[in-house]
């Protein structure tokens, strides 16, 4: 609604050539000023729509309130003209656009500000269940391989300046880097092949390469002074570690959800394949569902895929049924558990049914889905009202 007003400003300075013609003196020239002005707003926003690309326009903002401000001096020269009529006309469009562009900014400025709290919510969410308890630490940071290695396995806290606030190191020398985000902590993980030793292996130093989120791949430097001390240097500011017990609550909370694992099917059609995958959670007679359908480029990686939160079902015979309507997207899903496989039957927005065999493995591998909370409905409706917001996955199709 806001940018349709903002177009209806954009040709406001047309009824203005009409009494700009007939009027004489300084009032015809002020309405041709005006007139002016806002041919050469619509020029420019003809320009920005066809030959240029732009994803945040703040010249709108601009724009609106630099025309609001010259259509409303047109109309006091009318007034004062005896052009009393078109006056009135022009002051109420440009109310009514320039309070309608006002409201849609605020309220767009209230969802910013909203938005801004859940991501906020959701990195302090992610950071939590990484370690919620050992199980989940162990199983998310693999550091149950107990084989020997030269690496600096374990825990490390930065007690005091640096960019990086802790370092997580598994047996298989991954790193996880961890940063200050707001009121908690978010990581970069480090790319294949993980930690490279540089040198002699008994100077203890190794280069990693850091993935980030956006941006470049970060390339640091770590050494083992001793035992329990850690440096890291090529970030943004040096920093020492010390080895420390991860930040584990001593008591893990009570699960009622079972984590079944991810179950997927891709089928070929000539160049594209098409995924059907979910991600399932039992709780006694009761699913939980969250899934991805997509047809997609075959052998190639799959970027902004939008995951769908299907909900909860109750069991029926064998058989457990869901269905959704969410962000103009609905759908229906049933499914039935037959020893490792599944079998889906699936309708979305209407269009003819779809059958697959699902079978335990993932096209997908998304934490933000797999890091899920399993002490009861409550906690899981709550952890995926807030991780899925402006969440994508992202995954290697595969090749047909």
């Amino acid at each position: 609604m806001t940018i349709l007003l903002y177009y209806a400003l954009l040709v406001v300075w047309l009824p203005l050539l009409w009494p700009a013609l007939r009027l004489r003196g300084w009032s015809r020239a002020w309405l041709l000023v005006v007139v002016a002005a806002g041919l050469l707003a619509t020029g420019h926003e003809v320009r920005m729509l066809f030959w240029t690309v732009s994803a945040i326009r703040l010249d709108i903002l601009v724009i609106a309130v630099v025309l609001v401000m010259l259509y409303a001096t047109a109309a006091a020269v009318m007034l004062r003209a005896a052009w009393r009529k078109s006056a009135a006309a022009l002051v109420a469009v440009v109310v009514v656009a320039g309070g309608g562009m006002s409201y849609g900014w605020i309220e767009a400025g209230r969802e910013s500000a909203r938005l801004i709290e859940v991501f906020d919510e959701r990195d302090a969410l992610m950071f939590e269940a990484k370690f919620r308890d050992l199980d989940t630490y162990a199983d998310y940071f693999e550091v149950y391989d107990a084989r020997p290695t030269f690496f600096p396995v374990g825990h490390w806290e930065n007690q005091g300046q640096g960019y990086f606030s802790r370092l997580v190191v598994n047996p298989r020398g991954r790193v996880w880097a961890f940063y200050r985000c707001g009121d908690t902590e978010c990581a970069y993980h480090s790319a294949n092949p993980g930690l490279q030793v540089v040198g002699d292996p008994a100077g203890k130093q190794w280069d990693v390469t850091l993935d980030r989120p956006a941006g470049a791949p970060m390339t640091v430097r770590i050494a083992q002074s001793a035992p329990d001390r850690l440096t890291i240097e090529g970030s943004r500011q040096p920093a020492s570690f010390t080895k420390t017990p991860p930040p584990i609550g001593p008591a893990p909370a009570r699960r009622s959800l079972n984590y079944l694992g991810p179950f997927s099917a891709v089928e070929c059609r000539g160049q594209h394949a098409r995924v059907h995958q979910l991600w399932l959670w039992q709780e006694e007679t009761r699913l939980y569902a969250v899934g991805i359908f997509a047809t997609l480029l075959s052998g190639r990686r799959a970027d902004y895929v939008s995951p769908i939160l299907m909900g909860d079902s109750v069991v029926d015979g064998e058989r457990w049924s869901f269905a959704w309507s969410r962000d103009g997207r609905s759908g229906t899903a049933s499914i039935v558990l037959a020893g490792a496989d599944g079998h889906l039957t699936l309708a979305l927005d209407g269009r003819p049914e779809e059958r697959a065999v699902l079978t335990r493995d993932a096209v997908f591998r998304d934490e933000a889905i797999e890091l899920a909370p399993l002490t009861g409905k409550a906690d899981w409706d709550h952890w995926f009202d807030v991780v899925l917001v402006g969440h994508f996955s992202s995954g290697d199709v595969p090749a047909c």
